[in-house]
């Protein structure tokens, strides 16, 4: 069974070099290169076939790395499969000790998170390991905000805030994957039907433009008067939260807020409300409280569950709340690609540059344009 898995996790890592090859260049460029011979790298990332990607063109670069999940929800089985064959040491928590201690266990000097929470082990429960550490990139949103709250010992690269993760990850990768994942998980044909965007970050400027181009209805609600008058003059209706959730038919999630959508909220909703996420964590929909609240639950298909309310409504939950994106593995790879480019170049830029400021650094123009000169070499985009 296993090795059954790690051979659909390869054909799918094998797809996508072939129709879109920036890693494999990459890792040709690493390979003569080997900027990361004697170094230990633990990366604490969302297990997809995309990181299986990644992660075999790094390690071409030397060094040795370790991996720990984000989330054990986006976790795909076929990749660990896949990772753990090729030699990699790959820690879920699946075995119930802390995932984040035992990638730590292995001393790393460079140090990969998203959202933090390895940097944070690293600060408050490793302490040990701490000495070790030279260096570290963070990826995304959330993660930056808890870096500028955080006194951190060595330089940590913010590859979040950079050109490419903003024009082309958040608004084309997310954007897209978000409705390609509603409609594998639904079966829903998307035309026609009412959407209320929650929060107009890059995230939700994608959402909506996608869910636009869906042929979908498209509300906009944000709480911060800016960004509602971006929606205003980008055409979208922008009523309030409990307006709103009266019309919409799917309601999605892009605040990096915790319970940006709660049970008193849904008392307002119209019945038959689907709750999608596609923020980073998966605590944007009070998902628990919901399930402690529902008189009925109906597990309608894989990652598809419909709780009855106590006012009588119907709310469907998709992928449990957390990231439906990742938790479905939907979407066009390039733009996840493109953000893995870049973090492997910051990497790169890392591993020989030992004089850099303690605390966050800005990803330099310079990686960007390396990463984006990578990327269309790989789309060849003067051919068509």
């Amino acid at each position: 069974m296993s090795e059954d898995r790690s051979l659909s996790a390869e054909q799918e890592v094998g797809r996508i070099n072939v129709f879109f090859p920036i890693l494999r260049s990459l890792g040709n460029h690493w390979a003569a290169a080997r900027p990361w011979e004697g170094h230990t790298i633990a990366l604490n990332l969302h297990l997809t076939p995309l990181t299986a990607c990644l992660i075999r063109e790094l390690s071409l670069g030397g060094g040795s790395f370790v991996l720990s999940a984000v989330n054990p929800r986006t976790t795909d089985s076929a990749s660990v499969d896949l990772l753990r064959n090729l030699g990699f040491r790959v820690y879920t928590g699946g075995d119930m000790e802390d995932r984040h201690l035992q990638a730590l266990s292995h001393r790393p000097d460079l140090v990969v998170d998203t959202g933090f929470d390895l940097f944070h082990s690293l600060l408050e429960r490793d302490r040990g390991a701490l000495g070790g550490v030279r260096a570290g990139v963070e990826i995304t949103r959330n993660g930056v905000t808890r870096l500028r709250g955080s006194s951190v010992p060595f330089p940590i690269v913010n590859i979040n805030d950079g050109r490419l993760k903003d024009k082309v990850e958040n608004r084309h990768g997310v954007g897209e994957g978000i409705w390609a994942a509603v409609s594998m998980a639904t079966g829903m044909h998307l035309a026609g039907r009412r959407v209320l965007v929650l929060g107009y970050g890059p995230v939700g400027r994608g959402l909506a433009r996608y869910a636009r181009a869906a042929g979908m209805a498209v509300e906009v609600c944000d709480t911060d008067p800016v960004r509602r008058l971006f929606a205003h003059y980008d055409g979208y209706p922008t009523p309030s939260l409990r307006d709103g959730l009266e019309r919409a038919r799917i309601l999605v999630t892009a605040t990096g807020r915790r319970d940006a959508v709660t049970l008193e909220h849904l008392a307002h909703a119209r019945d038959g409300l689907v709750l999608v996420n596609a923020g980073h964590g998966g605590d944007e929909i009070d998902v628990a409280g919901i399930q402690r609240s529902a008189v009925n639950r109906d597990h309608v298909a894989a990652q598809v569950a419909r709780y009855q309310l106590e006012t009588g409504n119907t709310v469907t939950v998709l992928g449990d709340g957390h990231p439906l994106n990742i938790v479905l593995n939907s979407g066009s790879p390039e733009p996840v690609l493109l953000h893995f480019a870049v973090l492997g170049l910051a990497l790169e830029w890392l591993a020989s540059e030992p004089d850099l400021p303690a605390g966050e650094v800005a990803v330099t123009g310079d990686i960007e344009n390396r990463a984006a000169r990578f990327a269309l070499e790989a789309l060849n985009p003067s051919s068509g």
